[in-house]
């Protein structure tokens, strides 16, 4: 059981580590509706709605990824505290050591 913990632990780490990869996806619009614009011919007015429609967008998917994000933290912490139960204190040091060499990796 505890090896499955720590694979869930790890994993979550590593999820986190790359939420930022994550979040910049949707936030070139201006790009995106410039090349829109320019490969389907948008009016003013077409561009500008796009505009509009895509920084919604925006918004919708930063909100999910935040609300996300804090529930895989709530989930990090509770297996923490609970491999703290089970390991020695040498062994969360080392844990800890572990994940944060894992976490800094993904974050290159």
């Amino acid at each position: 059981m505890t090896t499955h913990i720590l694979i869930i632990a790890l994993a979550s780490v590593t999820l986190l580590a790359s939420a930022p990869v994550l979040a910049a996806q949707p936030a070139d619009s201006h790009a995106t509706v410039n090349r829109m614009a320019k490969e389907l011919g948008l009016s003013d007015t077409q561009r500008s709605q796009v505009e509009t429609i895509l920084d919604n967008e925006k918004k919708k998917v930063e909100a999910v990824f935040n609300e996300e994000k804090m529930k895989l933290q709530a989930i990090q912490q509770e297996t923490h505290t609970s491999l703290q139960a089970v390991l020695t204190p040498e062994q969360m040091q080392k844990l800890d050591k572990k994940m944060r060499q894992k976490s800094n990796s993904g974050k290159k």
